[in-house]
């Protein structure tokens, strides 16, 4: 029996790998710039690059690996029921019907798990991370979309077709603005990277003063560190997303009133100044039993959650300790 496994994050912006061992630490990772817009063949090309590339860096590792266990693919999207084919990914537009799992296996000759990439990250949080000690966990993925993943009672949940926890398109509002799932008014198109960059642009057409003004293509990161520094505009969008992602969690706690809700991705970067219209949200809209059990808490494992979270989807597959 093998040692490591690799890991794969399938993100709509950087797709990563790692080698984690069975004690859920990485050691060794790479990563490259999606092409997501590209056909799929050139993705799947991407994604045997990293294996090829990780197989051959693990080479020297001491000890070197006796042979990989097999490969935990993370991906975004809808995964089909048998956990084979992904069916659709609204950040990666050609991304369907792709039976990646199979192609994978079929060409290194090992298992592969495929997990929607979200519920990956949740589950290396469970594993792992900042919900290690908890039965009950649900993760939102802030990022290019809004991903999510839950687990209950220490497992796992799908839903009857593997397509439960999408929670970046829970509808907020019924006339919102459109999201990259063809909806419109979901959490995503309020409260993603991409979304928070449409309404700053949105806040400096209608006048408001910026530092970011001739800034040129302004991204979720320069609001951020602009937000830091005092600008105004930019502190403001950031409070409007927290509230944004605040009614959000109040609907989750009174829907499955988790033990512990994990918050991850680039954009927890903004700390408190996030956190902080959360939790006020929470205090003013949840029921006072669900906001006094459950935790709102940042992920433990930062970027590296859904690599890890892949390798332990495929240790937990094939029954493997983790």
């Amino acid at each position: 029996m093998g040692n490591y496994v690799i890991g794969i994050d399938l993100g709509g912006t950087n797709l990563k790998a790692g080698l984690v061992d069975r004690d859920g630490k990485i050691h060794q990772r790479l990563s490259i710039k999606t092409e997501n817009n590209a056909d799929p063949q050139t993705i799947s090309n991407q994604i045997f690059y990293l294996i090829d590339e990780i197989i051959n860096v693990g080479a020297g590792l001491k000890p070197a690996p006796t042979s990989i266990i097999g490969v935990g693919l993370g991906s975004p999207g809808l995964v089909d029921k048998k956990g084979e084919t992904i069916l659709f990914s609204p950040n990666l537009p050609l991304w369907r019907n792709i039976p990646i799992k199979r192609m994978v296996s079929e060409r290194f000759s090992i298992p592969c798990v495929l997990e929607n990439d979200a519920n990956a990250a949740a589950w290396g949080e469970k594993w792992v991370g900042a919900g290690k000690e908890a039965d009950s966990l649900v993760m939102l993925t802030l990022g290019t979309g809004i991903g999510g993943g839950i687990v209950i009672n220490k497992k796992l949940w799908r839903g009857v077709n593997n397509v439960a926890a999408e929670i970046g398109h829970m509808v907020i509002q019924m006339d919102g603005p459109k999201c990259s799932c063809g909806n419109y008014g979901c959490i995503e198109a309020y409260a993603s990277a991409t979304a928070m960059v449409r309404r700053f642009k949105e806040l400096l057409k209608s006048g408001a003063p910026s530092s970011l003004k001739d800034a040129g293509d302004v991204t979720a990161k320069m609001i951020n560190d602009a937000a830091f520094q005092g600008d105004r505009a930019s502190l403001d969008i950031i409070k409007e997303t927290g509230h944004y992602l605040g009614v959000a969690l109040v609907n989750i706690m009174h829907v499955l009133n988790p033990e512990v809700i994990v918050l991850t991705g680039g954009m927890i970067g903004s700390g408190d100044l996030l956190m902080d219209p959360i939790k006020q949200v929470i205090k003013e809209k949840a029921f006072e039993a669900s906001a006094k059990e459950t935790k709102i808490v940042f992920s433990q494992l930062g970027n590296d959650a859904g690599i890890i979270g892949a390798a332990g989807c495929l240790l937990n597959e094939l029954e493997i300790s983790v």
